[in-house]
């Protein structure tokens, strides 16, 4: 039967079928999809795509999904401008008012499609891709509701039948090509290469059994068969083999005319982002963070880390078997392979793009893009596994699978970029699968470079523990895992909290929430590596991120030789000095913010240190104590946070040169929640009778002392090569505190000053009690328990309500021995809060040191189940087993405590004892070997006293209780620099 003429002309019907074409395939391409996704989320794994691959024929549908889409977007209006004007008197009509609905949802559909290839992929965004879903199911039916509401021209049944049938025969035909497509991992050539020689098994693989490379019944945790490739670091690759440096770079290798030039101007490369060009399509506003950060610098593009590393490489000499081993494993070595094979243990976190694709085995070009390519994206991203907590670079990189999305190597801002990127967009997951594990959000990742260990392969001596930030933050109450903190936080932080914290993204970055992204300038405390490139904005964001409520000073107490008690909270308690008398001031510095000791990192060329200055009214230095003298070098009396450490020949190691050292002089630092106290002598000069003082205390802080910053200047020319001579680095002030002090006369004398003064009432300072706290601690840390009861009392008065001062009093009566008073004080604790589990572990303590070790078991017990990696309170639990004989049970906890730390040396000897105890000696000299490999080497004294001997400033810094004499017959003072 002949059917009513349609409302449109001969070419805007013909713009109708090409879009009802393109409508059937686009259904098709949806449904597709769509089982896609089902298959994917129900796991139906005969269908499903896979969380780490994208097949060809589903990235073309994900593709042609958007550029149908489009066009048929384009088609509508064009259909639609046509068709209007023949139509409108009927717009109130049902079918006017469909039509109209179709078509205003068709563009909304058109626009989100739009929006999703741009913005949309963020999470801020996913309203619209969630619209663009809805309208998408909701489009065809308007428009099927449209043509059965049209007045002239209903569809057919058979239209609707082969519209029907040509969609469900496009939707098998795709189904069968996608069943026959290869939806397997697709290998590299390397990968594939290193598979058919069984390297993905090998020792360089993160399958391999290291016990088959060592000899002897015991393994250490952290064991590295010279057989790897990557040996001595503790890297993996998913291949087993050397990776193509791609792989880390991801083929974004920069002009090689700019890199050269810069190279040529400042001696490293400063604004070309080696590997990170890519991401920066979609992630603006992280790579523009990272470009700012030390990680981006860390390799021989950081000018200190070059010198390190090549004097390294090209002076340790010093042979072993298993550098030997190596050698005769990889013979591409050359002159100089002792340094080179060792340099490895360096560059797995510093050097990967180098390291992990064999070219720190010959002479490295540090003008290469490699080599001045640092930390790039993926040498983070690409680590799909940390094998454990022992650190070296202990990760693996997933090298086997490079970019699955189609166009991948497609440079930015051609179609093959435009459609790589709307591919990665339409389906993330795989993406995020690759380049996002879980595990990157915790302590543990960070664990992998930023926790050392030192041994014979590397250091021709023995296994010594380095850097240790992990450990450091893991056994504090900044984890929550230390029940013996001075202070428990209320929440736990870890490495990201701080160094990772929100930044906002006004560039667009599509991983954006809420506006913000997780910083990946990794702030810390690097001001010398900002101040060779000029860049004034890090070094301001450094230093204010150092004064952010990270540490405070504190001018906090002072006694003379005629006063028997101290004058504390000196602010409070103003005290006339009398001319012609000693005194000794106290300076409490509090780690309040740092979560882990500060300082951290490589302490040995860090330099964090107080200056104490005594100046008359005119602000003129009468007396200083850590200045800076006129070559740059730090007053070798001055009151340091660092450490010092020697070689075997009692030498100052001043070059990084880690591998030579052999004891540790001293090495002051502050843990999370505690303090440190510096104490200044002088006596007063008479002649500032009836004047006024002022007492001065600075936290100062440069990322490099003098002796390492002249030492890589020297050794590294062309790193430092637009500065004429050895640069002076920016020194930072963290805290300082003040205070004004009036001075009198003999003739003026009070008969005697032998009370604390009391605090003034109603006093405004609601935190009073934290800095008596903070004292005492700093006082018990340095086994002044008298100085420290004092302190505790004050707390306890000041703040009655609180634990802290019945407490801390209790623990310092522990230190003591006085049980008595310890069991006094923390039956006051259980009258203000019962059942607390930080009382609870010095209930355990005590009663353990009186011999009830049935109480404290069960006293550690309960503090476990608060703190349940408490490695201090697991240990003493397991100690105690072993005084009461329970050998099984203290086996059981000190595996417990292998678990949490498995270098921990006080496991292994009470593991020895338990078994022998039991009668099985095949197992306790295991753990004795075990034991006798992470003890301290104590014959190592003898090399640190000689250094003491010799460097009368490192032998008070080495002093339980550190006294600093000041003099006043420095002409004119020291001037600060």
């Amino acid at each position: 039967m002949a059917r009513n003429k349609w409302f449109v002309s001969q070419p805007l019907l013909i713009v109708l079928k090409v879009a009802i074409a393109l409508a059937v395939f686009m259904l098709a391409n949806t449904v597709y999809l769509l089982l896609n996704s089902l298959a994917d989320k129900w796991d139906w794994s005969f269908f499903a795509v896979g969380k780490t691959t994208m097949p060809v024929i589903f990235q073309v549908m994900i593709l042609s999904h958007t550029g149908v889409g489009l066009l048929l977007v384009l088609l509508m209006l064009i259909f639609g401008i046509g068709h209007l004007p023949r139509v409108w008197k009927r717009y109130k009509q049902p079918g006017g008012i469909s039509g109209i609905s179709y078509l205003v949802l068709g563009l909304v559909l058109g626009i989100t499609g739009l929006f999703i290839l741009s913005a949309s992929a963020s999470r801020d965004n996913a309203w619209a891709w969630w619209l663009h879903v809805i309208t998408a199911f909701i489009v065809p039916a308007l428009y099927v509701l449209h043509r059965l509401q049209s007045l002239k021209n209903q569809p057919s049944r058979s239209g609707f039948r082969r519209f029907t049938l040509t969609t469900l025969s496009l939707v098998a035909g795709l189904a069968v090509v996608h069943l026959l497509t290869n939806r397997s991992v697709v290998l590299t050539p390397e990968a594939q290469l290193a598979r058919e020689q069984g390297l993905h098994n090998g020792p360089g693989a993160p399958s391999r059994d290291v016990s088959m490379f060592r000899e002897g019944p015991f393994v250490p945790r952290g064991f590295i068969p010279p057989e790897s490739p990557f040996f001595p670091s503790a890297a993996t690759t998913s291949s087993g083999g050397y990776l193509p440096s791609r792989i880390i770079t991801r083929g974004d290798l920069g002009a090689a005319e700019k890199i050269e030039a810069e190279i040529d101007a400042i001696g490293f490369v400063k604004d070309t982002a080696i590997g990170a060009e890519t991401c920066r399509r979609c992630h603006q506003d992280i790579v523009q963070q990272w470009e700012t950060s030390a990680h981006r610098f860390a390799s021989f593009n950081n000018p200190f880390y070059e010198a390190t590393i090549v004097e390294m490489r090209e002076s340790d000499t010093l042979m072993n078997v298993w550098v030997e081993k190596h050698l005769q494993q990889f013979p591409d070595f050359g002159p100089d392979g002792i340094g080179r094979a060792k340099s490895k243990w360096c560059s797995g976190c510093h050097d990967p793009s180098l390291m992990l694709a064999g070219k720190m085995n010959q002479v490295v070009d540090r003008r290469s893009p490699e080599a001045q390519a640092g930390l790039t994206c993926l040498a983070c991203h690409a680590i799909d596994r940390v094998h454990d907590v022992t650190g070296n670079g202990n990760y693996n990189i997933a090298d086997e699978q490079e970019d699955p999305y189609l166009f991948a190597d497609s440079p930015s801002g051609t179609i093959g970029a435009f459609l790589h990127d709307a591919a990665l967009k339409a389906r993330p997951g795989v993406h995020m699968q690759q380049l996002q594990k879980g595990f990157f959000s915790t302590s543990e990742y960070c664990a992998t470079c930023h926790k050392v260990s030192l041994d014979a392969p590397v250091n021709n001596y023995r296994w010594l523990r380095g850097q240790d930030e992990y450990d450091n933050w893991h056994d504090s109450g900044v984890s929550l895992n230390a029940s013996r903190t001075f202070y428990l936080p209320p929440a736990k932080r870890v490495c990201q909290s701080c160094h990772m914290p929100p930044e906002a993204a006004p560039l667009g970055d599509v991983a954006a929430k809420n506006g913000v992204v997780r910083s990946h300038r990794f702030t810390a405390v690097n001001t010398a590596l900002p101040f060779l490139r000029g860049d004034e904005e890090t070094i301001k964001r450094i230093e204010d991120f150092l004064r952010n409520e990270k540490l405070r000073v504190d001018i906090f107490a002072l006694s003379s030789g005629e006063s028997p008690q101290k004058t504390m909270a000196l602010n409070n308690n103003p005290r006339t000095l009398m001319a012609g008398e000693e005194v000794t001031v106290d300076v409490v510095v509090r780690n309040q913010g740092v979560g882990h000791t500060f300082p951290g990192g490589t302490n040995d060329s860090n330099e964090g240190w107080l200056e104490f200055s005594v100046q008359n009214e005119l602000g003129n230095t009468l007396a200083i104590s850590g200045y800076i003298d006129e070559a740059g070098h730090l007053d070798p009396m001055a009151h340091v946070f660092k450490a010092v450490m020697v070689d075997g020949h009692s030498r100052p190691i001043r070059k990084r040169n880690a591998q030579d050292i052999r004891a540790t002089v001293f090495a002051n630092v502050i843990g999370p929640g505690t303090a440190d106290i510096a104490h200044y002598t002088f006596t007063v000069p008479e002649e500032l009778a009836g004047e006024k003082v002022i007492l001065s205390a600075r936290l100062l802080w440069r990322k490099f002392d003098r002796a390492y910053t002249e030492f890589a200047f020297n050794r590294n020319p062309e790193g430092f090569k637009q500065f004429s001579e050895v640069p002076d680095l920016p020194v930072t002030e963290i805290d300082a505190d003040r205070i004004i002090l009036p001075v009198a006369g003999k003739a003026s004398r009070p008969a005697a000053r032998t009370e604390i003064l009391p605090v003034a009432s109603g006093n405004p300072d609601p935190n009073l009690w934290i800095r008596y706290n903070d004292y005492g601690i700093g006082l018990l840390l340095e086994q002044d328990t008298r100085g420290a009861y004092q302190a505790f009392e004050k707390v306890a008065e000041l703040v009655p309500q609180r634990l802290d001062g019945p407490l801390n009093i209790a623990k310092t009566a522990l230190q003591d021995g006085d049980l008595e008073k310890a069991y006094g004080y923390l039956r006051q604790c259980e009258d203000l809060k019962a059942g607390d589990p930080q009382v609870a572990w010095v209930w355990a303590r005590v009663r353990q040191e009186d011999g009830l070790y049935k109480d404290a078991a069960k006293a550690y017990t309960y503090v476990l189940k608060f703190f349940p990696e408490d490695r201090a309170a697991l240990s003493q639990l397991g100690r105690t087993y072993f005084l009461d004989q329970q050998y099984q049970a203290s086996i059981d906890i000190f595996e417990q405590v292998l678990e949490v730390d498995p270098e921990n040396r006080t496991a292994y000897y009470h593991l020895m004892l338990n078994y022998q105890a039991l009668g099985m000696q095949q197992e306790a000299d295991l753990a004795g070997m075990a034991f006798e490999y992470y003890r301290i080497d104590e014959s190592a004294a003898t090399i640190a006293q000689q250094f003491r001997l010799e460097n009368p400033g490192a032998n008070l810094m080495a002093q339980q209780i550190r006294i600093h004499q000041l003099e006043f017959d420095r002409p004119g003072g020291r001037a600060r620099r």
